[in-house]
């Protein structure tokens, strides 16, 4: 009896302590904090929030005051998400490759098209939680003024190295560029890359390198920009930018500004980085830089906070961890437009179109001035017009019509979103009309985002379709060769094909017109007779031309897929487990009529990419469900082992995809 009495007082005080905990979870105390360009929240303490918006601001207005030039006005919003710890920050950092939470990160930048986002604790060590973030952001900065596609990449690299380590006391005593030791050890044990190769070095070919000399790339680069900051001449890296984004040739341009050769520079380099002591830069500002008093702070409800926990979620690539949080936001504010806007995000993901559409009207009813909903109002039309393969030949009347007057309310709310003038000049590239309007639209989307390479490529697509073929070319050449994403360059490939199959098209028919001239000037009695021109080669159809770019984009995907070693082999198929149980990995591919069991080892040495636009967010992981996306697997045949061979590489492709021969890429 005793023990009976004994259990169930331990059983209610451990259900009095559980339900407790639940209930002070659900009533933990979250708060806002507006400053001059950050919206931040948190479960930390007002006083740190308002530490790290203070943090922020500084480094960016340090930033404004050394680039006064750089425009920081961004139109894409930021929110800062401050966790009281770690432990409360590890469910929300980003996810690694192989599908688990990165437990490395202590801070993390993640842009977006709509909104960006910092996270962060704040417990943790401040060279370690900000040096991702200010390095991040000088990225953001540089695309968001130039382009990542028009920067060089030792610049843009060795620029946001440089300021990683940015350091402010008192609110005015700055230091910039201190030594990393990490970056200085490597270059010291290590030949250093000829300058004229570090320079070279495209955004595509660095996201292509491996991890050493990947290493050897970012620690040169920093270790240059330091020498000219240190060596006075950082004043003619703005020359040298300007330059460059103007089309100067790279080498010319670096000469000029800097007024030395390659050697020289190189060997100048390559004794400042033998140096046992590096100097960094100190200044003291004229007027100590504080926010705090301009900052604006009130508490955050319970609803409001998880709906800005499962928009996070959503933007960081992770929308299905993001839903649990948007249920219950709605579940205790069922109005709340933010919420619904971001469910209804993560629907189309999800590709349930009808509850995508439900939840967003519901956003637009309790916010008719949400210039985010109207717009994925929009992108839900389009994506639901699309064939099983993802395309879609013309849009019906109604649905375009449905689509235009929900972007140009977008436009009217926010003038500055970018993403809703890029789906309207989608609308007419799809329906081939209105391509003037469109040129105009895509263009004013790169007025508030020049670094946007979906926009350029969408430009170039019009062009295309205008024939303004030179125009296009330009744009699609230097996308292949810059372009960090595959599915970017395999669209600037496409590109590049249709304009040489309708260029083909045209010689040939110009070619038969004089032919058949020619033959019919002649004449019976030899002599020739003025005729009217008669085509005898139509311009392509619709049809034609539809074959045309379903052609030119299988090129291009053909040109953008990983070029396989002489022994190995490719197959397309789908991916329908992942197990780790045991090592090594399995992978069981169908292709075909036939399953095949491929392994490796773990999934760091696996080539992965994504040349289809509904697997961008696809992770290749631990039992990840990935059965839906159709792939390109590479494998090495092994003659002994548990497989079929070694896997080598996972691409994921339309489902239209096939391989070409080598005399179809030829032609």
């Amino acid at each position: 009896m005793k023990l009976y009495k004994s259990l169930t007082c331990g059983l209610f005080l451990f259900f009095l302590v559980l339900t407790f905990s639940l209930r002070s979870d659900a009533q933990e105390k979250w708060t806002q904090v507006r400053s001059k360009n950050f919206y931040l929240i948190g479960n930390a303490s007002e006083k740190d929030i308002r530490k790290v918006g203070t943090k922020l601001e500084q480094f960016r207005e340090s930033f404004r005051l050394l680039f006064s030039s750089a425009n920081l006005n961004s139109s894409i919003p930021t929110n800062v998400v401050v966790f009281k710890s770690d432990s409360a920050y590890k469910p929300f950092k980003p996810k690694r490759d192989d599908g688990k939470i990165d437990n490395q990160i202590a801070g993390y930048f993640q842009p977006g098209e709509d909104v960006n986002y910092i996270t962060l604790s704040s417990g943790g060590d401040d060279a370690e939680t900000y040096g991702t973030i200010f390095h991040e952001y000088v990225h953001f900065i540089i695309n968001t003024n130039f382009g990542r596609s028009e920067v060089p990449q030792w610049f843009n690299e060795g620029l946001a190295e440089y300021y990683q380590t940015f350091e402010i006391t008192d609110g005015i005593k700055l230091k910039l560029g201190l030594p990393q030791g990490g970056h200085l050890a490597l270059l010291q044990q290590n030949q250093l890359m000829p300058l004229e190769q570090l320079l070279k070095v495209t955004n595509y070919q660095l996201h292509q390198t491996g991890g050493h000399s990947r290493s050897i790339f970012y620690a040169q680069s920093w270790a240059l920009v330091h020498y000219l900051t240190q060596s006075g001449k950082s004043h003619a890296l703005g020359g040298y930018l300007t330059a460059v984004t103007k089309g100067t040739d790279q080498k010319a341009a670096f000469e000029n500004a800097f007024q030395t050769t390659h050697a020289k520079m190189e060997k100048e380099l390559r004794n400042y980085v033998s140096k046992s002591s590096f100097n960094y830069n100190e200044a003291t500002l004229k007027k100590k830089l504080d926010f705090d008093d301009l900052m604006q702070a009130s508490p955050l409800s319970e609803a409001d906070a998880n709906a800005y926990l499962g928009d996070l979620l959503y933007h960081t690539n992770r929308p299905d961890d993001s839903e649990p949080y948007l249920r219950k936001a709605l579940a205790a504010k069922p109005d709340s437009s933010m919420a619904n806007t971001s469910l209804g995000m993560v629907k189309i993901k999800q590709r349930k179109f009808d509850e995508a559409r439900n939840y967003l009207e519901k956003a637009l009813a309790g916010d008719p001035k949400n210039h985010v909903a109207y717009y994925q109002y929009a992108f839900l039309l389009s994506r639901e017009g699309r064939d099983e393969f993802g395309f879609v030949k013309q849009f019906e009347p109604a649905t375009a019509a449905k689509m235009r007057e929900s972007l140009k309310k977008a436009i009217a709310i926010n003038p500055t979103f970018a993403e809703s003038y890029e789906l309207l000049a989608f609308v007419s590239l799809v329906n081939n009309d209105e391509l003037d309007e469109a040129v105009n639209s895509i263009s004013t989307a790169l007025k508030y985002n020049p670094g946007s390479q979906r926009y350029m490529i969408r430009l170039a697509e019009l062009y295309s379709r205008q024939k303004k073929f030179d125009a296009a070319r330009q744009i699609a050449e230097k996308l292949v060769e810059n372009a960090d994403d595959d599915s970017m360059r395999s669209r600037a490939s496409g590109v590049l094909g249709e304009i040489r199959q309708y260029q083909d098209f045209e010689r040939q028919r110009e070619a038969e017109q004089k032919r058949y001239t020619a033959a019919a000037s002649a004449g019976n009695d030899g002599k020739p007779r003025l005729m009217k021109r008669i085509d005898t080669i139509a311009p392509p159809s619709e049809e034609q031309m539809a074959r045309l770019q379903k052609e030119a984009r299988i090129r291009g995907l053909n040109e953008a897929v990983r070029v396989p070693a002489a022994e190995e082999i490719r197959v397309i198929g789908r991916i329908e487990k992942i197990d780790c149980k045991k090592r090594p990995i399995t992978y069981s591919v169908k292709a075909g009529a036939e399953t095949l069991i491929l392994t490796s080892h773990d999934f760091s040495g696996l080539y992965l990419s994504s040349l289809d636009e509904a697997s961008a967010n696809a992770t290749v992981g631990c039992d990840a469900n990935i059965a839906a996306y159709n792939a390109l697997v590479t494998y090495k045949p092994t003659p002994k082992g548990p497989g079929k061979g070694e896997a080598i590489a996972v691409e994921f492709v339309p489902a239209d995809f096939r391989i070409m021969t080598e005399e179809e890429m030829r032609a």
